[in-house]
């Protein structure tokens, strides 16, 4: 597909960045910015990208999305050479039987491996195969004992497990396949924004941040609210969409219907002036978004909304189908409405007063 977004997309969703381990999906940020921004990394590796407005006295916008996908980590190894595992992130572990994985040894070589399972020809007859928990999935590396994962493979406890999926583009709709669309969608539309307004005067200062560890509990958010200064915060998500099958009757988050913005989740309740300013924009602008009330679900906004006196912020996003799993869809037309969206506010939000009001 002749697309612009294409490369960078796969770029992102193909590297291993798992939390706490992000410095490769970083160290892609910032090439992409360094020259066009004043790029910077805090200590716990948060990549911040800085766009001074025209006005040293505009609104200061801050945009993020996480780096961080999921994946596991290897708690023990088996005397039979299987890896026992404890995830990183929360998996669904129907989804993960026999789905392929690369396990990062101590040379930093990628191992090709395999979620196990016991298969159902060794069940006792007459039994129901049981939905797997966590704790009883392996990995099968090919190994024949313990000693030959840790002196042949160099396979250790701590060993880091990442999710292996093809990148896919649907050339009949403009749909992309891939794992860990939540969140490298979304740092790639902070890249995607960033080339565009450095490009374009904006009254607004503007700072990009590509936040660590969400994954396992927001904590480079919390680090980062420690230190903005930010009038308004918009979180970019890869939002789990609700349209396939088995999903509610009038699904909310739609593959191909346009950017979600989200009203209420039960760790953040939309910044109402805000929601209504990024409607206006959205209107004025022809750029389709779908509004969402989400049961479950939590973001980096629980800590930036809450930083200093407290920060408008409202959490925005591409929707993704089958999030927090191997392989997940997403629309590119979705895509370009977000970026559309995250352009017009940086570039057209010049007075706090309405927000506030």
């Amino acid at each position: 597909m002749n697309n612009p977004h294409v490369d960078l997309i796969k770029r992102l969703t193909q590297a291993v960045g798992l939390s706490g381990y992000e410095k490769d999906i970083g160290d892609i940020v910032a090439d992409e910015l360094n020259g066009i921004a004043a790029v910077s990394r805090d200590r716990v590796g948060n990549v911040l990208a800085q766009f001074p407005g025209t006005d040293t006295q505009g609104p200061k916008i801050l945009l993020t999305a996480h780096q961080d996908e999921i994946g596991f980590i290897v708690s023990d190894i088996l005397p039979s050479g299987f890896l026992r595992i404890f995830n990183i992130g929360g998996w669904n572990a129907v989804t993960l039987p026999s789905s392929p994985v690369s396990v990062l040894n101590s040379q930093g070589a990628l191992i090709p491996g395999i979620i196990g399972q016991l298969s159902p020809h060794f069940l006792k007859k007459g039994s129901v195969p049981q939905v797997p928990e966590l704790e009883d999935l392996f990995i099968d590396i090919g190994a024949g004992s313990a000693q030959e994962a840790r002196e042949v493979f160099k396979v250790e406890p701590g060993s880091l497990v990442v999710p292996v999926a093809p990148f896919q583009v649907v050339e009949q709709t403009g749909c992309v396949m891939s794992k860990a669309f939540d969140d490298r969608i979304g740092v790639a539309a902070l890249v995607e924004v960033g080339k565009r307004i450095a490009a374009n005067h904006h009254r607004a200062s503007v700072t990009l941040a590509a936040t660590v560890q969400e994954e396992v509990g927001t904590r480079g958010a919390r680090v980062l609210a420690n230190y903005t200064d930010a009038d308004l915060v918009l979180v970019v998500e890869g939002a789990p969409a609700d349209d396939m099958p088995g999903g509610p009757a009038q699904p909310q988050t739609s593959v191909g219907k346009g950017a979600h913005v989200r009203i209420f989740d039960p760790t953040h309740i939309g910044h109402r002036g805000l929601l209504n300013h990024i409607r206006g924009l959205a209107r004025r602008n022809s750029i389709k978004i779908q509004e969402a009330v989400r049961k479950g679900g939590g973001t980096d906004a629980v800590m930036l909304a809450l930083a200093d006196r407290g920060i408008p912020c409202v959490v925005t996003g591409v929707p993704v189908r089958y999030a927090h799993s191997h392989n997940c869809l997403i629309s590119l037309h979705d895509y370009e409405n977000l970026i559309d969206l995250l352009v017009s506010v940086c570039m057209e939000t010049t007075d706090l007063g309405p927000i506030l009001a």
